[in-house]
């Protein structure tokens, strides 16, 4: 894994943090630079073909979770899907998608989200806008998996 990479991810992600929790928008110009960060790291550490390949099956994935959310905010909350997610919500997981490999992708997507929720239920009371600052919370939580992978190697988070 290389570190420069990995640094600037996690400052990178630490700024997205910071703003979704003080300003609940992100500026636009950090999803592109994790973006670029995140392929880069991925790419490095696969073929390209199992990159693509990679790459297809979480952004299949996010986009069926995607119509699902729209059509559960369209048909039973009554509500736009830009009332219920965001646009850097949309985008971390765009990140994440293009960032890891399937297996690690998904154990990441799904413990960023439980992590979010239990997070956002411990801060509820004392947040001022009751919004959940979703991409903020996948932020730290991914911040805290690279920093904690990067001390201790646990896993290899892309040769999963």
């Amino acid at each position: 894994m290389q570190v420069i990479p990995i640094v600037l991810l996690i400052i990178f992600l630490c700024l997205i943090t910071y703003q979704d929790f003080n300003q609940r928008k992100v500026t636009l110009l950090l999803f592109p630079l994790i973006l670029i960060i995140g392929g880069y790291v991925q790419i490095t550490n696969q073929t390209v073909e199992l990159y693509l390949l990679f790459t297809a099956y979480n952004l299949s994935f996010i986009s069926i979770l995607l119509l699902i959310l729209y059509l559960y905010t369209k048909i039973q909350m009554k509500k736009k899907l830009s009332k219920s997610l965001g646009l850097g919500d949309v985008l971390f997981f765009l990140f994440l998608g293009v960032s890891f490999p399937t297996a690690t992708f998904l154990v990441l997507f799904s413990g960023s989200l439980v992590f979010s929720l239990l997070v956002f239920l411990l801060l509820k009371p004392i947040l001022k806008e009751k919004t959940v600052p979703l991409a903020g919370l996948q932020s730290l939580f991914l911040t805290l998996v690279l920093i904690v992978n990067s001390f201790f190697n646990f896993v290899d988070l892309y040769q999963i």
